[in-house]
């Protein structure tokens, strides 16, 4: 290997301490663009201060994983010379990531689809806010573009966005072709390490150039910066899916008095975090829980020794022995009430998984039960149609079999007056409970009925009404059935 010359040196000597330079002018970019947002947005006080930011060639423009923060030199310094905004707008697009838990969830997903989900509703969600140290000249663009997408989806959170992507391809690739529009960041550190890893033992390379090619930036090669902020990587301990989660109801908290004070457009920001916070439910497990309610206790006199019961009352002088079981296995047919609201988008796949779970469920909750009376009703505002299921046999008849009417508007009440009706003709002896699945508005009875309620409601949550007290109120996601 030839010896360096001084003057080669003294060439590489100067273009290190230039690179220093470039790296402390967007190190102090980058945290000006972060005091930027703590003096606009104080909600996020925890958030903003969280995570290290590091310069590095492992991204082409910016990258967040939940624990550090990444920019490249280079992008930074050229983005606030074209627009200064620039860098603090992928600061904030970077941080409302990891508020909204967009990073966590990566290796379960379909990753284009969701790329471009948790983009368009931290895109959303920022200029919502309309906040003037983070608006961008091409933002009209963005603004025609997310009202476009209002119209298939009145509130775009990253979930919303993502099924919908999933779920009607072909507006999915019209979709796809504005992502470019809302691309700030690459989602490299997205990727578990574990895969990462996997790709180096093969000699793969898990690159960005698509996104890269978003941001009309070049893909940097990894040299000793990159393998300085991966040895950084390792040794923090960094920040978990719960930490954040902390970090987003402190600010949902915040922000729900700031924005009354201020008069703040938090209305997409808001509606991402309470997405993010909101409870996940097994519906399986309250299916299991809803179907034991009410047990009736008895005395169970096939168990019930009346030589020990007699010999105490006899020995301790009217004490008995053995006190009476208050129990029994009552081999009573379970009679269950199933009705679907057909107003609206309660079909489909929907619908047969909710009844497959719901039967089989009911059916098999205890195993002494050996029969069922099971009542489908089909109802909008009146009555469609009411099957009634006594076998599994039946029962897949009626799924083969299945067609929904009605699609008029939504009362709960005819249900009631219906199943009401039932029970005086003696259709029902022993009904445990209703479970009415719906996914809108409806009128509810005024009074509590003689048996347990439950209305399970599909979307969002966020147009979801509140239920009578008597009624118990499960509000599930298509894919949580």
């Amino acid at each position: 290997m030839p010896k360096l010359t001084e003057e080669t040196r003294g060439i590489m000597d100067a273009q290190d301490e230039e690179n220093a330079k470039h790296r402390q002018l967007a190190a102090e970019i980058m945290t000006f663009a972060r005091d930027q947002m703590a003096v606009s947005m104080r909600f996020l006080d925890r958030a903003l201060f969280r995570m290290p930011m590091i310069p590095t060639d492992t991204v082409a423009t910016y990258g967040v994983n939940g624990r550090e923060m990444y920019f490249n030199t280079d992008h930074v310094l050229r983005s606030f010379q074209q627009e200064k905004n620039r860098c603090t707008r992928a600061f904030l697009h970077m941080i409302f990531h990891c508020i909204f838990s967009h990073p966590f969830h990566y290796e379960k997903l379909d990753r284009v689809c969701w790329d471009l989900a948790s983009d368009i509703a931290v895109e959303k969600a920022i200029l919502d806010l309309k906040l003037a140290r983070v608006r961008l000249d091409d933002d009209k663009k963005r603004e025609k573009e997310l009202k476009r997408m209002e119209e298939d989806l009145p509130a775009l959170t990253a979930e919303r966005i993502y099924r919908f992507l999933l779920n009607e391809p072909e507006k999915a690739q019209r979709y796809l072709q504005t992502a470019p529009l809302f691309v700030q960041d690459d989602h490299l550190h997205w990727i578990p390490k574990k895969e990462t890893d996997a790709a180096d033992r093969t000699g793969d390379t898990l690159t960005t150039d698509t996104r890269t090619a978003m941001v009309g930036c070049h893909e940097a090669d990894t040299g000793e910066e990159g393998e300085q902020a991966d040895d950084i990587d390792e040794a923090l301990v960094g920040q978990t899916q719960d930490d954040w989660a902390d970090v987003s109801e402190h600010a949902k908290l915040d922000l729900e008095t700031f924005s009354r004070e201020q008069g703040f457009g938090a209305g997409t920001f808001l509606r991402n975090l309470r997405e993010v916070l909101r409870e996940k439910y097994d519906y399986g497990g309250f299916l299991k829980k809803f179907a034991v309610l009410g047990e009736e206790m008895h005395i169970n006199d096939d168990e019930f020794d009346y030589i020990y019961y007699t010999y105490g009352l006899k020995l301790y002088e009217n004490m008995p022995l053995v006190e009476p079981l208050e129990y029994r296995e009552n081999k009573r047919i379970r009679e269950f009430v199933i009705a679907l609201d057909t107003s609206g988008s309660c079909q489909g796949a929907a619908v047969e998984n909710f009844l497959r779970k719901t039967y089989d469920i009911l059916k098999n909750t205890e195993s002494y039960f050996k029969r069922v009376n099971i009542h489908i009703i089909q109802c909008d505002s009146t009555i469609q149609s009411d099957v009634k299921v006594t076998t599994d046999e039946e029962f897949d008849a009626y799924m083969r079999d299945v067609q929904l009417s009605g699609f008029g508007g939504t009362d709960f009440r005819p249900v009631f007056t219906y199943v009401d009706g039932l029970i005086s003709r003696h259709e029902f002896h022993n009904l445990r409970g209703l479970i009415y699945f719906t996914d809108g508005k409806g009128t509810f009875p005024e009074y509590a009925p003689d048996y347990e309620t439950a209305f399970v409601f599909i979307g969002d949550g966020f147009s979801i009404p509140e239920t009578p007290p008597w009624a118990i109120r499960l509000v599930l996601r298509e894919d949580e059935i």
